[in-house]
Order: structure tokens, then sequence, then C-alpha cells
């Protein structure tokens, strides 16, 4: 009887062993414990452009899920950013001047909990978006002005160029949103009358630099009249497909059912010529995409653009002068085939190329391929557009 007793018993203990090891395994961390962590310490800073480093050693609580910092900017905004525990640095950005700022460090729990904080100063360096307006430079430029940017952080900012509407409202007629490390954009569609312009520069957390301001005359300029253009075939042009010549890149039509196309034998480079119909100081060319293959295919990529008063008849390039060499950049550097937002807006515009303003002018025009999107021998778009002064 006593023997069957400590069987019993054994047994009874065998099982409670088990079902406490089940409920709570050895090494697991209770989730609802209300145990804060240890705070971050040894907090050391390298002061940023707009931004700030923090280094700092985690506290050793098993159960450590991440490090959060925030910091109130002057207009009262709560700026956060959370880092894994895996991490032993976070950076704070965001900054608009280069006060001296206070943020606070915690350490968060798996159950939330979060230590107290650990307060540290910091001293940021002068903002992307304010160095980047230091180094604007605004010029006269036909139908209006060009302004050159550089942006050595290669931080995300937005450019912007203002100038009074028919209402006499000082108001954004340009904006640029870029990320470049250097690059230059214009406003266009301007009369040729003295202008005061501004110019100001947003990073993506709404900070704004102050306003500079220039007063500029732009350069007559308008839109050379299409009815007068017509393809001027010469013995090198390259050939193309019939019902998809020269000429249909003067209809003012840019969707795929009107456009020119090369066709065999063909090899890169390729150009085709025409004749404006007219003598005219250029300032800028638009070329327009097929749709439904923006940056992809046959369009073309990297171009020479010529000009001439008296093209040689056997089709050489003897009497003509290189006006411009451009090479297409898909804004949002994706793969053939994915297209972001910025892509589409920027082929829907048209793909501008802005010639010297000392370059002569010419009534004549070699478009020259020497590259298109699928590295093939075949240039295929859908209408082309001039700017400039024309002779009288």
């Amino acid at each position: 009887m006593k023997r069957l007793i400590y069987v019993l018993c054994a047994g009874l203990l065998l099982m409670a062993t088990s079902e406490s090891c089940n409920e709570t395994e050895v090494g697991t961390i209770d989730k609802n414990d209300n145990q804060a962590p240890g705070q971050v310490s040894n907090a050391q800073v390298e002061n940023l452009n707009g931004a700030a480093k923090i280094t700092y050693s985690l506290p050793k609580d098993k159960d450590l899920l991440y490090i959060r910092a925030v910091y109130t900017s002057k207009q009262g905004v709560v700026r956060e950013t959370k880092v894994s525990r895996y991490l032993d640095n976070l950076t704070l950005e965001g900054f608009g001047d280069t006060d001296i700022y206070e943020a606070k460090l915690y350490a968060v729990d798996k159950s939330e909990n979060e230590s107290a904080p650990l307060i540290v100063k910091v001293h940021p360096k002068t903002p992307p978006f304010a160095l980047v307006q230091d180094l604007l430079i605004a010029t006269t430029a036909f139908g209006g002005l060009d302004v050159a940017f550089e942006n050595e952080t290669e931080s995300d900012v937005s450019i912007v160029i203002l100038t009074n509407d028919k209402l006499g409202n000082f108001v954004p007629i340009r904006t640029l949103n870029t990320k470049s490390k250097i690059g230059s954009f214009s406003a266009r569609d301007l009369p040729a009358v003295e202008t005061r312009f501004g110019l100001f520069v947003r990073d993506r957390w709404g900070n704004l630099s102050d306003t500079s301001y220039v007063t500029l005359t732009p350069l007559y300029e308008a839109r050379l009249d299409k009815t007068k253009m017509k393809a001027l075939k010469m013995p090198t042009d390259a050939n193309f497909y019939p019902g998809n010549d020269v000429d249909h890149l003067f209809n003012d039509d840019v969707s795929a059912s009107t456009a020119y196309h090369s066709i065999d034998p063909v090899t890169m480079p390729q150009w085709f010529t025409f004749d404006m119909g007219q003598t005219a100081k250029l300032s800028r060319m638009a070329w327009f995409m097929r749709p439904g293959w923006f940056y992809a295919l046959h369009n073309p990529r990297k171009v020479e653009i010529w000009g001439s008063n008296n093209p040689n008849p056997d089709g050489s390039f003897d009497n003509w002068v290189l006006l411009a060499t451009h090479e297409q950049i898909k804004p949002s550097g994706l793969p053939a085939g994915q297209n972001s937002n910025a892509d589409n807006e920027a082929a829907a515009l048209g793909e501008t190329i802005v010639f010297p303003i000392d370059a002569p002018a010419v009534r004549y025009i070699r478009f020259k391929t020497l590259k298109n999107w699928s590295d093939g021998v075949y240039v295929n778009f859908t209408e082309l557009t001039m700017w400039g002064n024309p002779e009288k």
C-alpha cells in the first residue's frame, strides 16, 4: 500500500512539473510585465547637416525591443525616430536651423514599457535646404530664366520659382523636386519684359529657406510654326516605315497612332533631316516618346542635334554645326518597364534640349540618334517641337 502511495505521488509530481514547464519555458520573457527597462547610456553626438547621429550603449534587459528618440521642432512638431535593439545608433533628421535642441532617448521593451529618458543636446549643422538656397544661380534664358543648383548632400529638396501672375499675386510658377547633386531647370513661356522672380527651397519636413529675389528680362521666344516644317530626305538619312515618315513629327499628335519609325537597313548612329521652313535662333527642342514604351524600346536616349543653312546635298555633315549633345535620364532610375509617377509626368512634358544662347541661327535640322533605350538599331517617337526667335 505504501509502495502504491509512493508511485502515485511521484506521478503527480511529474505531472505538476510538466504542466509548469508548459506554462513558462526556460529562458522565455513574460510579455505582460510592468517593469521598465534600463536607460540608454554613454550617448555620443555627431552633428550633421540638418540632422544629428547619436551613438549610445544599450541597457542589458533581455526583453528590450527598440530605442525611441524624440525632439520638438520650433513649430511645435514632435519628430520621432525608432531603431531596432540590435543597433547602437540612430539619426534624428528634419532640423530646420542650427540651434541647440534637446533630444530624449527611451529604451522600450516588449510590453511597451519605457525607460526614463536620457536627455541629449544636439547642435545640427546648416540644413541641406539652406545650403542649396545659398548656391542657387538664376540667369536670363529664352522665354524665362534658368536656375542652376548644387545639392552637395543629395537630400530630397524642392526648389521653387515665383513671379507675379496676371492678378499681381506673387505665386509659384515652377517647382523642381530633386535629390541630384548638381543640375539646372527652367521656367519658360514668359514675356520678354523686365520681371521680378523669387527663389526658395523646401525640404520634405516642410522647412523653408528665406526667399531670394532677382530681376531679369527673358529673351524673346516663340514656338515655331509646325505647318512650315517638312522632311528633307538626304542620301545618308535613315529609311522609315511607309506611313511613319518624318512629317508625322509635326502634327501635334503625341499618341502612338502617328509616329516616326526607322526601318532596315539601319545602324547606330542614324539620323533624319528636316526643313523648319524658316531661319531661327533656336532656344529649345522637345521630343515626345511613344506612349506605352516610355524610357524603353526604340525611343531615343542619346542624341546630337545639328543645324545648317546650306546642307550639302550629298548627305554628309559638311556645312553642319553641332548645336547640342543630350542624353535622356529617367527620373526614377528604375529598370525598363517600371515607371514611377515622376517618370510618367516627365514623359508627358516631353524631353527638352536647351540650346546654347550663342548657337547660330539655322533653318535645317539634323536629328542624330547615337543610342536608343533598347541598345537596338531602330528609332521611334511621336512628336517634335521647336522654340526660338525666328527671323522676320
